[in-house]
């Protein structure tokens, strides 16, 4: 799954619109695209709080739960950031050791395996 964010009046980003769901025979030959589709449209979309991602306070705690959590951001070089990250309580933290960087241009070929190698690292 890759949710969508965008940046916040309120700060820092926020879960924007529909997840894109990627199934696991798909993910080497689509998770690019998707993620890289992301980052281009992450300071073009307007933060409007009706389009927010909302959960409850125990559909967060289920969620956390069952989901590991990556992010991919790019960076003001042009570099892509990939990091894991760690549950906790009730969201998320990066976890500092191990982020990738990949030069922007080579994203579209080194980013399903950084990913992945994202996602084995993430507690």
């Amino acid at each position: 799954m890759v949710q969508p964010t965008v940046p916040s009046s309120l700060g820092g980003s926020r879960e924007f619109g529909e997840p894109f769901l990627i199934r696991d025979q798909d993910f080497d030959s689509t998770v690019a695209d998707v993620v890289l589709n992301c980052l281009e449209q992450y300071l073009k979309t307007k933060y409007d709080p009706v389009l927010e991602k909302r959960r409850s306070e125990k559909q967060q705690l289920d969620f956390v739960k069952r989901h590991k959590w990556v992010s991919v951001s790019r960076l003001p070089s042009g570099e892509i950031q990939v990091s894991a990250g760690a549950r906790q309580g009730g969201g998320y933290h990066g976890i500092k050791e191990g982020d990738v960087l990949i030069d922007g241009t080579l994203a579209g070929k080194r980013l399903p395996n950084a990913i992945s190698e994202a996602f084995r690292r993430a507690r």
